[in-house]
């Protein structure tokens, strides 16, 4: 059977959708357990909700948002969310403790007498204006109005993890008359925190970090301005100088140089790059979805099915690439005259116009 179709190019630059995960591994040792109906969200989604926040905390170089994940199904400025923000120090003095615990009751205003609190076995509701600490976990959480000029009155909460390398904080905002159901998966959420430490000094995490980080940045001006060379290059020094805590930005670093290079027409070292950000975490869809179109223009069919159900299976209907990838599942199908109906069938019915006359002219 000959079949005429058009491919269409679904390949998205990495600030457009977000990541699906259901664990949070962070790069100073921390590792947080989340359900499958959390999302976490690209960083032009992050820094457009830290900014909502910078001028009612201190906000220092050295103090930054690592992540944000919100509740999937959720337009991406709505609540609730939790941001995690790192501090690239830590404390086992007591009294350091102690002083960490006022600064921040006083900075929030909220109750300094703090209330003992075990998270493992937390039942109550937590009051709106309280302090709690739990001293197995060296957990600090306080809850308090957030005055801010939004559709409805918020609530956050917010929890201090003193780990053994360094400090997470745990933001979590939601609306106030959600609070009393959203708090226990909040608590969940801070009670699964696991602390292995880093294995990178801290002075050369930093150091590496920010180099590497300026690097990237560079890649994506360079990307954004069509200079595909430059931006290569700028990725592959970000890729090189990365410390090992870092997997999810060398992932994403490995992805955008595969963008590029897919962009000049080189599929096959794309492909490398898409692999190995695929390496680096194994349910990065979009990357997934780039190496399968990529392999669909190199007419390996075979992995480009592989690939496209792969999408399928980590975005889950999330995102648009779910039905992009039902699409270009069927034309690959297809092309090996298999059964690819089906899946054009259910990408057009989530919203894939553009595989509508290649349904029509081969499944009618």
């Amino acid at each position: 059977m000959k079949i005429k179709v058009l491919f269409f190019l679904f390949v998205l630059n990495s600030m457009l959708f977000a990541f699906g995960q259901t664990t949070y591994n962070n790069p100073l040792g921390f590792t947080i357990d989340f359900d499958k109906t959390w999302r976490r969200l690209p960083k032009e989604i992050l820094y457009e909700k830290t900014a909502m926040i910078k001028d009612m905390m201190d906000y220092k170089i050295n103090i930054q948002y690592d992540a944000c994940f919100q509740k999937s199904g959720n337009a991406d400025m709505d609540y609730p969310y939790i941001l995690f923000k790192n501090y690239y120090s830590t404390t086992t003095n007591k009294e350091e403790i102690e002083k960490l615990k006022q600064f921040y009751t006083n900075k929030f205003g909220v109750n300094q007498v703090l209330e003992n609190l075990e998270t493992e076995k937390v039942k109550m509701n937590l009051e709106i204006g309280k302090t709690y600490f739990d001293e197995n976990k060296q957990l600090l959480i306080f809850t308090y109005y957030l005055d801010l000029n939004i559709k409805g009155k918020l609530v956050g909460m917010i929890g201090f993890y003193i780990g053994k390398s360094a400090t997470l904080q745990i933001l979590c905002y939601t609306y106030a008359d959600e609070f009393k159901y959203d708090q226990k998966e909040f608590l969940d959420i801070m009670n699964s925190i696991k602390d292995s430490g880093m294995q990178t000094d801290m002075s050369v995490y930093l150091k590496n970090h920010d180099q590497a980080t300026t690097y990237y940045n560079e890649g994506l001006k360079y990307s954004g301005n069509g200079n595909r060379n430059k931006a290569i290059d700028s990725y592959t020094l970000a890729i090189d100088v990365y410390p090992q805590e870092d997997s999810y930005q060398i992932s994403e670093a490995y992805y955008n140089r595969g963008y590029n290079k897919r962009r000049m027409d080189n599929l096959k070292g794309a492909i490398s790059d898409y692999t190995k950000a695929i390496e680096f975490r194994p349910d990065y869809y979009k990357a997934y979805n780039n190496r399968g179109f990529a392999y669909l223009l190199l007419e390996n069919y075979e992995d480009a099915i592989k690939d496209f159900t792969s999408v399928i299976k980590y975005d889950n209907y999330q995102t648009g690439l779910t039905n992009m990838a039902l699409g270009n599942r069927g034309i690959a199908k297809l092309y090996i005259n298999e059964d690819g109906c089906a899946d054009l069938k259910n990408a057009i019915e989530e919203g894939n116009d553009k595989v509508k006359s290649i349904y029509k002219e081969n499944c009618e």
